[in-house]
């Protein structure tokens, strides 16, 4: 990796930082630049970068300290002193002027910047002629230091005293690695990655560049149709370059922070009370302040690898032997009891054991596979849990912590063929309470198979019966797996009027925290449904308190999270969901890798719903780019169908009939919620297109709905269709809107009281409470209906007004307009002229030669600037 394209990666995203300390060293105000950061942050990379910027303007002297104090005179002047001749080389002052003389020779005239790195060694003659140079008004100073204290004495009285510009810099931010891969690798980038890159690298720019290297060579990351995303967990680290990187490091320490080092790779993540006692702590704390630990503010103080390669790196490079030898001197270090250990710890230790080649013991690797599945890490999981032998008692429980591995992967068919193979004569011997947890995982990986249905109830079925035979204690476990086993199936059908009760009551139970909080978060789906959308988003923020709280994982975990996402979504508090789904995002970085294409399919159906067409459509092919690899949830027909809603608002019909076809050609879905929302996007987008069916279709759907108990999607349903033009349903929108709970449901009531009531006074509240939550296309609709309604009573004023706020939406998006639209780059203007002459996206990729998503890149980022929302708009802007 040379230094031109480490230049580059960084200068992707530090060019603010570049332009600023250019500036500074061109301000008479200043002699010159102090650049200060933490090891590995890129300083010198960003003084290279000045360096090259001011190249062709200026002389640049780049000379280099010790890395240590040093008294050998003139030392960083060395090849400038070699070129002395002897009169010059008579005092202190002849040796001055000398060196002097061959800076300002080479020069020719132009403005000298010398750039120091590598402080603090610099001898104090050496210091004397800079201070010469610089306070003379002949050179300006770059100087790339960590601290502070880390500059010789003359500088830092400069600094103090405002001589030096100052400029600190740290570790990329995570929207920095996220600007940078998209830049890097011209194209978007799935949020799994930026949060795994960004995490294994610790910000680092040159350890974020060995990683993508590395992962883009071995396959791991590659992009599908445009959009970069992980084919595997972006957790393997060998690349060379790293290897380097952490031997180099190393090799300038101590022996003793070596060993503390390549010893606490094996630890990776303990407290603090545990790592002192295996380093010691003397030496935990020199680890620390040498940069390689860090220690978290968290009840545990939990340690681990300031950057997590280094522990990659070092764990790799150790044989099977040197861990045995480590864990034997580990084991009496330390006291090794499993049952006392947390999570981390936990795996860590499982870690020990199976990096040194010996077997786990089985009690230990059951919940090592547990605590695997709780970081979302299937694949360990996978391997711990082989440790479990046939035969032993623990061996089915082994086989669910594997289906529940393969669930989390999305192979749900061998989620269920894993537990199904296990022999009739085994499960006899299980306990009923151990025969219904079979069955509950059973039939929760049967429910995403279609044609599953029969199967499903013979296993419940089965259950029961153990169940009905077995003592009254455990009868009573037994029959909670069982209950959770129906209410997840009937849930996951939008059977909810039929299971409303029975969750409620289990919700309400005493006695066992774990099954009440998991009835809970199947609950809140249910009152997102059945008209009590607050009441859902309030039991969902109290499940997660309470599991906080007592640190309970939950079975059903998921569920209350979409519930309330679903919740917000149908009450119109689309804000909030984006908010908390950017939350999940940014916070979830364990779980992106399997679970990040369904979130940001989620935040796309928020933006969709929203009226957000282009937002939407940046972030649903991310999503659909993701679970093309990795169907999570059976997802892909609902992304298609959002696509092809979103694509034909935005006047991309070929694109739209596109998705539509690839909706119809997913497999089947079995999940009453992608189903419902799947149906709801694809009836616009048929409509937009043409056809004549297709808001007939959403009246039936809401009809459907209503007749089944669930209110909310009939009350979202028949509001789209009103608003596309189907007017003779508003007396049957205020029928279903009625029982909601939600403010998109006040809107529907009001606009339906409006229409029937003949009252424009209804329409402007409806246009109000739309404002509040920036449902624009709601807030036209209902003023449009004032407007007509006050024409046809002949209220003059009231048409006035009408008019006016019609008139002042589209006066705020003009201005808008206006502004934004001296942002687009040249590319973005480029892209918006062969749009404007009607190109296709396919057209204009081939033509500049670039994928077709980075085209609906460029496009998303210039109708967001310009605030328009489809290509008609484009024309004004073409000659700007």
């Amino acid at each position: 990796m040379g230094a031109a394209e480490r230049r580059r990666w960084s200068s992707l995203v530090r060019q603010e930082a570049i332009d600023t300390v250019v500036a500074s060293l061109r301000s008479p105000q200043f002699h010159g630049s102090v650049i200060l950061g933490p090891r590995g942050v890129g300083k010198t990379t960003l003084a290279r970068s000045v360096a090259h910027r001011l190249g062709e303007t200026n002389h640049v002297v780049r000379l280099f300290g010790s890395g240590a104090a040093t008294e050998v005179p003139y030392a960083i002047f060395s090849v400038y002193l070699a070129r002395l001749n002897a009169h010059q080389t008579e005092s202190p002052s002849a040796v001055l002027g000398g060196l002097v003389e061959q800076i300002l020779q080479e020069a020719h005239g132009r403005p000298i910047v010398v750039v120091i790195d590598d402080l603090p060694g610099i001898d104090t003659l050496s210091m004397g002629v800079l201070m010469h140079l610089v306070l003379g008004g002949k050179a300006k100073m770059l100087v790339v230091a960590r601290s502070v204290v880390d500059l010789p004495e003359d500088l830092v009285w400069m600094v103090k005293d405002g001589l030096m510009a100052q400029h600190r810099i740290g570790p990329f931010s995570r929207p920095e690695v996220r600007n940078l891969l998209v830049k890097a690798l011209d194209g978007p980038v799935a949020e799994s990655v930026v949060a795994s890159l960004h995490g294994a690298s610790a910000g680092n720019p040159l350890v974020l560049q060995a990683l993508v290297r590395e992962y883009l060579s071995s396959g791991l990351l590659r992009a599908n149709d445009g959009i970069w995303v992980p084919f595997a967990r972006l957790d393997q680290v060998s690349d060379d370059i790293l290897l380097e990187l952490v031997e180099s490091r190393l090799a300038r320490e101590s022996p003793s922070v070596r060993k503390s080092v390549e010893k606490f790779s094996l630890l990776n993540a303990v407290p603090l009370a545990t790592a002192i006692d295996v380093l010691g702590a003397e030496s935990v704390s020199a680890t620390e302040k040498r940069g390689f630990l860090a220690i978290a503010n968290d009840r545990r103080r939990t340690v681990t690898f300031a950057e997590p390669y280094i522990g990659e790196i070092l764990r790799n490079r150790l044989t099977t032997a040197e861990k045995a030898a480590y864990f034997q001197e580990l084991s009496n270090e330390l006291s090794l009891d499993a049952s006392t250990m947390g999570m981390q710890e936990l795996l860590t230790f499982a870690a020990w054991i199976h990096g040194a080649g010996m077997v786990l013991e089985p009690t230990v690797a059951l919940a090592a596979a547990q605590a695997a599945l709780h970081y979302f890490d299937p694949q360990l999981a996978l391997t711990y849990s082989a440790h479990i032998p046939a035969g032993h008692h623990l061996a089915v429980e082994a086989v669910q912590k594997r289906s529940r591995a393969h669930y989390i992967m999305a192979n749900y068919a061998q989620a269920a063929d894993v537990l199904e193979i296990i022999e009739p004569a085994v499960l006899e011997k299980l306990s009923a309470a151990d025969y219904a947890s079979w069955a509950l995982d059973l039939a929760v990986a049967l429910l995403w198979i279609p044609g599953s249905d029969d199967r499903i109830g013979e296993v419940l079925a089965a259950a029961e019966l153990r169940m009905n035979g077995a003592s009254p204690a455990e009868r009573i476990e037994a029959e909670k797996f069982v209950n959770l086993a129906r209410f997840e199936v009937q849930v996951h059908r939008g059977e909810f009027s039929q299971v409303l009760a029975g969750l409620e009551e289990g919700s309400s139970a005493s006695g066992d925290r774990k099954y009440r909080l998991n009835c809970a978060s199947l609950l809140s789906v249910a009152l997102a449904a059945t008209g009590r959308e607050l009441d859902a988003v309030e039991l969902a923020e109290a499940i997660d308190a309470e599991t906080n709280v007592h640190n309970v994982v939950l079975r059903m975990n998921d569920w209350h999270f979409y519930g309330r996402l679903l919740a917000l979504t149908w009450s119109g508090q689309w804000r909030r969901c984006e908010a908390e789904l950017r939350q999940a995002i940014e916070y979830s970085n364990e779980a992106l890798h399997y679970r990040g294409g369904v979130m940001e399919l989620a935040l796309g159906v928020v933006y969709a719903s929203a009226g957000r067409s282009m937002q939407a459509a940046e972030v649903l092919l991310t999503a659909a780019a993701q679970l093309e690899v990795r169907n999570t949830y059976k997802s892909l027909e609902l992304v298609y169908s959002v696509l092809a809603c979103v694509y034909v608002r935005l006047e991309e019909p070929e694109q739209a009939r596109k998705y539509l076809a690839m909706a119809d050609a997913a497999n089947p879905q079995t999940l009453w919620i992608n189903r419902t929302l799947s149906d709801y996007f694809r009836a616009q987008a048929l409509h937009a297109l043409g056809d004549p069916e297709a808001l007939q279709s959403l009246v039936h759907a809401a009809k459907v709905d209503w007749e089944n108990g669930r209110p909310t999607p009939a009350s979202t349903g028949l509001l789209a269709a009103v608003t596309l033009g189907v007017e003779e349903q508003y007396c049957f929108l205020d029928e279903v809107s009625r029982p909601c709970q939600g403010p998109l449901a006040s809107i529907s009531v009001l606009l339906a009281r409006a229409y029937e009531g003949k009252a424009a006074s209804y329409a402007f509240e409806a246009a109000d409470l739309a404002n509040d939550l920036e449902l624009t296309a709601i807030e036209q609709h209902a003023n449009k209906l004032a407007l007509e309604l006050a024409m046809g009573a002949d209220e003059k004023r009231v048409v006035r007004e009408a008019r006016i706020r019609l008139n002042a939406t589209a006066s705020h998006q003009d201005e808008l307009v206006g502004h934004a639209a001296k942002l687009l780059t040249p590319r973005e203007l480029q892209v918006a002229g062969l749009a404007a002459r009607g190109m296709t996206n396919r057209e204009i990729a081939a033509k500049i030669g670039v994928s077709m998503r980075t085209v609906e890149g460029h496009l998303y980022q210039i109708f967001a600037k310009l605030g328009i929302t489809s290509r008609a708009e484009l024309e004004k802007w073409v000659n700007l």
